[in-house]
């Protein structure tokens, strides 16, 4: 959250102006009663708060926008892809192998089935994920009917929706910016929960309830630290979640998940115990075995490409972790070799599974969903608000950005700068070029003034 330059005290100690008077435009130089300890340190977090505002307000009202359209993907798949999505029962079904093989033979050479998804609705159409190299796409079947509805591949609206949220188009250099607004995000929504926080006990009007009555400024400014305190918590596990996504910290969550074997039974389950040479078992067959080991649940079914490989089916249903449970079956006799339930998954494993539904507001159904969106449209207006804001208070002719406090800072901020930095490393390696940017800017100007004198 952002504050007003004009505004440096507590929202909570602000002495109640005359309605009929205007807010002047006043100086941005440190008060006298910030001299007090507690003062200096809501300066100091009060100017880093304003400045990584501003930095990162235009990445930051993408990223919800792109965000809150997420959240609702399902559902709008729905209304959008109806005719891919849903089919009108009938007849007898085609089997799952005639299927694939109908789905490869018209996609053309080089694209081959990944993941056969099966819903315990009739209605649903057969799913397919295939790839082609780098490729992508999901195809739809009509299983009565033996005809192909269409699919979706990695530029449909949804795909652009994702790329745009997690590279703004920019390739690995958007990746490392996201990364870097994600953190300082999360710096913000600290410090705003900090320079907002009530400071007396009978404070309601300001600190709780926004003040709508009082002069548009006034207004303005409530809106943007009460709407943004009451979402801190849910855009705090928004961003934290989509850490996970992100360039430098994902690679690194995957490097020790991978180098922990924490990932091993998604990546590298089991092998079939049969022989590879032994035939075997129609898909109808494994999904069968499936549903009596994971009833009444959406499977996702990777198909083993290697002669020995085994079937590996995720379960998932509507509420909760992406994956519920997993199945691991032998490719000829459909013997189960391997079920986990999901609190039987490795931490980070476990964790993994839960991260997406946290992230887009999934874990709870509608529940979670309203109020993750009403988060992400808070977020795209407090850039905005603070902005207007800083334009409206700054002093005239003068740019009004706040001045460095001349006075340690605390011990304690400091630690949690290092800690926060060791945590997001990208933050930190982002302080430190703040920091040594600083401090090439004072010699600059020491150097300037020394000359000046000496002229």
């Amino acid at each position: 959250m952002m504050l007003p330059v004009g505004e440096p005290m507590s929202l909570s100690t602000e002495t109640r102006p005359a309605p009929a008077r205007r807010p002047s435009r006043r100086s941005l130089a440190v008060p006298a009663e910030a001299t007090q300890p507690a003062s200096r340190l809501y300066r100091v977090i009060w100017r880093w708060h304003f400045y990584a505002g501003l930095i990162v307000a235009p990445v930051v009202i993408v990223m919800a926008a792109t965000g809150a359209l997420y959240i609702f993907k399902d559902e709008l798949e729905e209304i959008f892809y109806a005719q891919q999505l849903f089919v009108e029962p009938g007849g007898d079904r085609l089997s799952y192998d005639e299927q694939v093989a109908a789905i490869e033979s018209s996609l053309g050479e080089g694209f081959h089935v990944h993941q056969l998804h099966v819903f315990p609705d009739a209605e649903r159409s057969t799913e397919l994920s295939v790839n082609h190299g780098t490729e992508f796409r999901r195809v739809f079947f009509d299983p009565y009917r033996g005809t192909t509805l269409g699919y979706l591949g990695n530029n449909e609206f949804f795909g652009v929706v994702l790329k745009i949220h997690r590279t703004l188009f920019a390739g690995t250099l958007g990746r490392i910016v996201v990364e870097l607004v994600t953190c300082w995000t999360i710096v913000l929504l600290a410090s705003g929960v900090y320079l907002w926080r009530p400071r007396g006990r009978k404070r309601l009007w300001g600190a709780w309830l926004p003040r709508l009555r009082r002069h548009p400024y006034v207004t303005l400014r409530d809106l943007h630290a009460v709407s943004g305190a009451y979402v801190a918590i849910v855009l705090l596990v928004i961003a934290g979640t989509g850490m996970l996504y992100t360039y430098v910290w994902g690679t690194g969550y995957r490097y020790v998940a991978n180098q922990t074997a924490a990932y091993d039974i998604f990546v590298n389950p089991p092998k079939s115990h049969s022989s590879a040479e032994t035939p075997r078992l129609p898909l109808d067959a494994i999904v069968a075995a499936a549903d009596r080991t994971m009833p009444d649940a959406t499977l996702s079914i990777t198909l083993p490409h290697d002669p020995d490989g085994a079937y590996v089916v995720f379960a998932t249903r509507p509420l909760g972790p992406f994956s519920d449970e997993l199945a691991v079956i032998d490719h000829c006799t459909g013997e189960v070799i391997e079920h986990r339930l999901n609190r039987e998954y490795s931490t980070l494993g476990w964790w993994a599974t839960w991260n997406y539904p946290l992230h887009v507001g999934s874990v709870l159904g509608w529940w979670t969903k309203v109020p993750w969106l009403v988060a992400c449209l808070v977020l795209m207006l407090l850039p905005v608000t603070g902005v207007w804001m800083w334009w409206q208070r700054r002093p005239r002719g003068r740019t009004g950005f706040p001045r460095k406090v001349q006075s340690r800072i605390p011990r304690t901020l400091v630690l949690g700068i290092v800690l926060l930095g060791a945590v997001l490393p990208a933050l930190g390696l982002s302080v430190v070029a703040i920091l040594l940017g600083d401090v090439a800017v004072n010699r600059l100007r020491g150097r300037r003034a020394a000359s000046s004198a000496t002229a």
